[in-house]
């Protein structure tokens, strides 16, 4: 029986895939944003902040998980198509040894420079103490957090999204129903916050994990957990363009942090308003970056199978329908936060005048490049997918070395604390301008693979 990855309609396969990847990804981040709200409403402000300036270490844990699983799945989706199944299995099996292993190493390291972690990351004194205790608890479930995020990437590539999301649902909505009961019933305050984010993680990794047994398209193998290097190395390779795109996104949060820390001490709000503020931003930015790391990770599977099963034109047709789709996303995104950015800040807690208005400015002016994000984003993960992994990897970085670092530097030196805002929206439009570049040398290569493609089966 042909594989439906072959056969059927290629918006269907995006709905497929890409819209439980999305809903998953959306719950993912509800964690933390539930958390934020919860907080904001029982701490203030400084209790956004707190729960926002640990944000780097989650991130470069998601980094190195996504590296492994997401890297794991395109090499694992490419065999497939290939019909090798035998070493599908294999990579899944690294992949799984890998996820246990790596996490236990970033939570045992967090635990032990977690003092100078927080001050390297920005925190001030008064945010300090509430970060720390914030950050203790949530290290207890992130090996756990980890792996059933790594186990439902490869639910997903087996042809079971709506499993994987109802193993991200299970999480969010225990954690919707724990939030309240323990910050404000229990009056734990940040501390509740924290344990009912660990006690949800777990609830949904025992989900993930129970579909071990069900997978369709391999067998599980105790034999396949056996670590070997050339399957890792390949891991590795194809997903260094997600840890690169992750890692780097938690030198630009430290960055920012520190930054806003400097500039806005020199400005009329001081430091504790521009680090909450930009915390509200971070968190709702999550909820459109589940959007497109969704829609990126639905490409991968159809590309992926169809890119080694020579099915050029359905690889090229699901770039073009999937780029389309997180353009319009961005745009609609961009209109609704600039318009409304009071209903969003309001969500999160109480705070003087001074703080709504830096807080409303940061929306107006972090929330103009959801575009130029949609274009890098999608690009990337396509790369990844056909088996350019070193491309998608220059693709990525670039936007964070080549246009993040020089606007990071001169703009607020230019403007103060307001050119700290608008590093965002400029480095994104310079990397999305390099991005189409590098799709449009790409896409002259299809356009002749699909023409040798045609000639061969003509013959």
């Amino acid at each position: 029986m042909e594989n439906e990855l072959a056969t059927k309609p290629i918006k269907n396969l995006i709905i497929k895939f890409a819209l439980p990847s999305i809903i998953a990804f959306l719950v993912s981040s509800l964690y933390n944003m539930v958390d934020q709200i919860f907080v904001g409403n029982y701490a203030g402000y400084l209790g956004n902040a707190a729960t926002s300036i640990i944000f780097p270490i989650f991130i470069f844990g998601m980094a190195v998980a996504s590296c492994i699983s997401d890297g794991g799945v395109a090499y694992f989706s490419l065999q497939l198509g290939a019909g090798h199944r035998k070493i599908a299995e294999k990579i899944f099996g690294n992949v799984l040894s890998l996820l246990i292993v790596f996490p236990i190493l970033i939570t045992t390291l967090s635990y032990i420079f977690i003092d100078d972690m927080l001050v390297f990351f920005g925190a001030t004194p008064e945010i300090f103490p509430l970060a720390k205790t914030y950050a203790q608890i949530m290290f207890v479930g992130t090996p756990v957090f980890l792996l059933g995020m790594g186990l439902n990437a490869f639910i997903r590539a087996d042809g079971s999204p709506k499993y994987a999301m109802i193993s991200m649902l299970i999480g969010a909505i225990l954690n919707l129903i724990l939030d309240p009961i323990f910050i404000f019933w229990f009056d734990w305050g940040i501390a509740g916050a924290a344990w009912a984010t660990v006690v949800s993680e777990i609830f949904s990794f025992i989900w993930a994990i129970s579909y071990l047994p069900q997978f369709k398209s391999m067998k599980i193998k105790i034999t396949s957990l056996k670590l070997s290097f050339p399957i890792i190395r390949k891991i590795f390779i194809y997903g260094m363009s997600n840890f690169f795109i992750s890692s780097a996104i938690t030198f630009v949060v430290i960055a920012y942090n520190n930054s806003l820390k400097k500039y806005g001490a020199e400005s009329i709000y001081g430091s504790n308003i521009p680090l909450s503020a930009y915390a509200l931003t971070a968190k709702v930015n999550q909820i459109f970056m589940s959007f497109m790391i969704g829609l990126g990770i639905g490409l991968q599977p159809i590309v992926g199978f169809n890119y080694g099963a020579r099915n050029y034109k359905r690889v090229k047709e699901t770039f073009k329908k999937t780029i389309y789709i997180a353009v319009t996303i961005g745009l609609v995104f961009s209109v609704l936060l600039q318009s409304f950015p009071y209903i969003f800040i309001r969500m999160f807690g109480s705070g003087s005048q001074l703080y709504y208005d830096f807080a409303s400015m940061s929306f107006r002016i972090i929330f103009t490049g959801q575009i130029f994000i949609a274009i890098g984003i999608i690009t990337s993960n396509f790369f990844r997918a056909i088996g350019r992994p070193w491309m998608s990897v220059f693709s990525a970085g670039s936007r964070f070395t080549v246009f993040f670092i020089p606007t990071i530097y001169f703009l607020p030196k230019l403007l103060g604390i307001k050119g700290v805002l608008w590093v965002t929206p400029v480095a994104e439009l310079l990397s999305a301008s390099f991005s189409l570049w590098l799709i449009s040398m790409e896409m002259k290569k299809l356009k002749k693979l699909i023409k040798n493609e045609e000639k061969r089966k003509a013959v």
